[in-house]
């Protein structure tokens, strides 16, 4: 007798945790994503229609099977139309303002340059920057809001003037010219071929416009602190991110 009334109880428990696991998982699938179009929807936003179950509105774009060099060259400053045309495409049937779906995400894609603007400003930045990348950013201009990113922007908005901009250009050039004068030096002094790792003496002068820019300083002279800012980032790398959706 105890024993049925175990394997009743135990039915019950076992259905139970069923049905609200699909309760869960039908309102984060189905539900919640209707809600939230919905919503927008009711705002005068509007977007692609019929959004399927796992690709939202992302359809397989067809791309031109064939490009001759000179047509490439004449629309080399058109890839997003080309690459994002479904966006282009919904940007000239819905306004600057609409709405598309990508699996259950749904996604509010502002086009118009001055509302970027307002929305940066009124919301700020997300969360998951000071969270997730704390240790690396900090709480520098890119991850703090409110107060304190005002004060920071306040503190390094003189540096991007113009004429701050145009010194800045010649650190550029001599810093690449110094990497090129190096490969050449290299290429002189080496017997037959010579090897160039093009990846890391980019690293270095990136490290290097940085710290001349920014610091009054060459990378030779801030090398550990990029060094350990390196092992940060692949340390952070490593680090799960869970589920999307459900972080």
């Amino acid at each position: 007798m105890e024993t049925e009334q175990l394997l009743i109880i135990s039915s019950l428990v076992l259905c139970g945790s069923l049905g609200l696991f699909f309760a869960h998982v039908t309102n984060f699938l189905l539900l919640h994503p209707r809600k939230l179009r919905s919503k927008l929807q009711s705002q005068g936003i509007k977007g692609p229609s019929s959004p399927s179950f796992l690709y939202g509105n992302i359809k397989k774009q067809a791309t031109p099977e064939e490009t001759n060099n000179q047509e490439l060259q004449e629309n080399k400053h058109t890839w997003p139309s080309r690459v994002f045309s479904h966006i282009k495409q919904w940007q000239i049937e819905y306004g600057s303002i609409f709405m598309y779906s990508s699996g259950t995400i749904q996604i509010l894609c502002v086009t118009d340059a001055d509302m970027v603007k307002e929305i940066s400003l009124n919301l700020g930045k997300p969360s998951y920057l000071s969270k997730d990348h704390g240790p690396l950013l900090g709480q520098g201009i890119f991850s703090s809001n409110g107060p304190y990113w005002a004060h920071q922007r306040k503190i390094i908005a003189p540096e991007f003037y113009l004429n701050k901009v145009k010194e800045m250009v010649k650190l550029m050039v001599e810093s690449t010219s110094n990497m090129i004068e190096s490969w050449d030096e290299r290429t002189r002094n080496s017997v037959g071929k010579s090897e160039v790792k093009v990846d890391d003496d980019l690293k270095s002068l990136s490290a290097d416009i940085i710290s001349r820019a920014c610091f009054g300083s060459s990378y030779a002279e801030g090398e550990q602190m990029f060094l350990k800012l390196q092992t940060l980032q692949m340390v952070m790398s490593k680090v799960p991110i869970g589920v999307p959706g459900l972080r």
